[in-house]
């Protein structure tokens, strides 16, 4: 995948940039990268289980952050990932694919095509490493109500939630990419299942956003750190899984 840049920030050569849609859990770093590409300024949230949550009106100014109310199992309404009900809890629910509603094929030569219209552009920190930013962040000037009784298993069920998100969207014929950190390259499943498949080993070491992450082994420690242990998307970035 050929890459370009825009004012430090790496993306597809071949993505229109009025197209970017930047998505992730709490303190990924969404917000510094839209003021780094000078995208529009703002987060919105939009329940993705609502009927063409896709035509909603701020989403017409992009580049932007977004995040996503979704469904759950077990839960009638779509809620955030840092959403009050979850505080205290040990267990986490599982999200609800088949309430998540995604925009048809264009069927007319003038219809709109909305797969071809965003590329969902998710930041997916180690949850290990995110849960420490997170806590400093508490600590200091910077008190953000989403850092409020946080646990390493919240952060870690919140960066999972969207790995699956992410896959959910790939394999719905949406346009997806992939970081580690808001600095780093991007990755598309089919490029990052690619790369997985080399023979090197990952890094002994934590992942880190000063890494090259050009380097094979450094996507690997990223991906075995980050990615939910259990699931179609890790079993599809596995090739030792799969077996293909």
């Amino acid at each position: 995948m050929k890459i370009s840049d825009l004012r430090g920030i790496q993306y597809p050569a071949k993505m229109k940039t009025g197209s970017w849609i930047v998505v992730g859990p709490p303190g990924s770093g969404k917000t510094w990268l839209i003021d780094k590409i000078k995208g529009y300024p703002g987060e919105i949230g939009i329940d993705i289980s609502e009927k063409k949550w896709w035509s909603v009106e701020p989403l017409t100014h992009r580049p932007r952050e977004v995040h996503f109310a979704m469904p759950f199992v077990g839960h009638a309404d779509a809620v955030s990932v840092y959403d009050d009900q979850w505080k205290g809890m040990s267990e986490f629910p599982a999200l609800d694919t088949d309430r998540i509603l995604i925009p048809h094929k264009k069927k007319f030569i003038l219809a709109p095509n909305w797969r071809a219209r965003f590329v969902f552009d998710f930041i997916l920190p180690p949850p290990g490493w995110l849960y420490k930013v997170r806590r400093k962040r508490l600590a200091s000037d910077d008190v953000r109500l989403v850092d409020m009784d946080l646990t390493l298993e919240w952060v870690a069920w919140q960066v999972h939630i969207h790995w699956q998100l992410a896959w959910h969207f790939h394999e719905s014929g949406l346009q997806v990419m992939l970081r580690p950190f808001n600095t780093a390259r991007p990755y598309s499943f089919p490029v990052l299942k690619k790369v997985l498949s080399k023979k090197a080993h990952a890094a002994e070491k934590k992942a880190r956003p000063t890494m090259d992450w050009s380097k094979v082994r450094y996507v690997k420690l990223w991906c075995h750190e980050a990615s939910p242990t259990e699931g179609k998307c890790r079993e599809a970035l596995n090739p030792a899984v799969t077996g293909k």
